[in-house]
């Protein structure tokens, strides 16, 4: 394995921390390496099933200034628990509390130069309950029948890389739990 020898935080924001690695790895080559770590526990995203449907949300995505095609999605906040801050997203953003949820895989997004996890969850048994969210504005609400999961995909634009491993994810190897 390869050894840091140093570490540098080289800048800090409201939500990440940008280092500097100093890497040494075999036969005597060192690299420099700059990562942005994320501030906090990673985030989950979860793929609510209601009536045989994926439920989807638009959300406006300040990076693209355009809105986004994702799933019910945030961070962890301190002291919770990736099913709890699963629930609550859920809550606050399409207004339904899962009552059977699943910690289905834990996404590196770009691991290269990346330290943020996202955990995908699927949750199902749904029921309304809706929390008060911190969303500047009310989220659009998109259903996707099960059967139907490719063709909807294809008449989207702007779609968060991070639902399509999560759809593989539930496809592949959860659909029938």
């Amino acid at each position: 394995m390869p050894t840091i020898k140093n570490k540098k935080t080289i800048a800090t924001t409201k939500l990440f921390k940008i280092e500097k690695l100093d890497i040494n790895f075999s036969q005597s080559v060192d690299r420099e390496y700059e990562i942005i770590t994320g501030m906090g526990l990673g985030a989950v995203m979860i793929l609510p099933i209601l009536d045989n449907n994926l439920i989807f949300i638009k959300e406006y995505a300040a990076a693209i200034d355009d809105y986004s095609l994702t799933f019910p999605k945030g961070k962890i906040d301190n002291q919770e628990k990736i099913l709890e801050a699963a629930n609550r997203e859920l809550q606050e953003e399409i207004g339904f509390k899962a009552n059977k949820m699943i910690n289905a895989y834990t996404l590196d997004l770009a691991p290269g130069y990346l330290s943020h996890q996202t955990h995908i969850v699927i949750a199902s048994e749904l029921e309304s309950s809706e929390l008060e969210g911190d969303e500047p504005e009310k989220l659009e609400i998109v259903k996707c029948p099960l059967n139907s999961i490719p063709a909807f995909l294809l008449q989207q634009k702007n779609i968060d890389s991070r639902v399509f491993a999560a759809i593989f994810i539930y496809l592949n190897f959860l659909k029938d739990e």
